[in-house]
């Protein structure tokens, strides 16, 4: 029995560019108390994430963007009739 190596015409894998889905929430801020918090980027390792900063005493975290969304969120109001 001889063998023989079989090549299947495999296509090559795309690079997509990565669009940056979460990057209308960089620059966003909110008050709260006497401290502004920022968006300031997204997460390096999560782009679900985005890191936020507090201006008071410089600290950052991340936070799911979904939750930030969830803080920005702008509620209609009904007019008067």
């Amino acid at each position: 029995m001889s063998a023989r190596q079989i090549t299947l015409p495999f296509r090559s894998r795309r690079v997509e560019s990565e669009t940056v889905t979460n990057a209308d929430l960089i620059g966003r801020s909110y008050e709260e108390g006497d401290a502004t918090i920022t968006v300031v980027e997204t997460c390096l390792n999560d782009p679900r994430r985005v890191m936020v900063h507090r201006d008071i005493d410089g600290h950052m975290w991340s936070m799911p963007a979904w939750l930030m969304r969830l803080v920005f969120k702008e509620t209609k109001r009904k007019r008067a009739a």
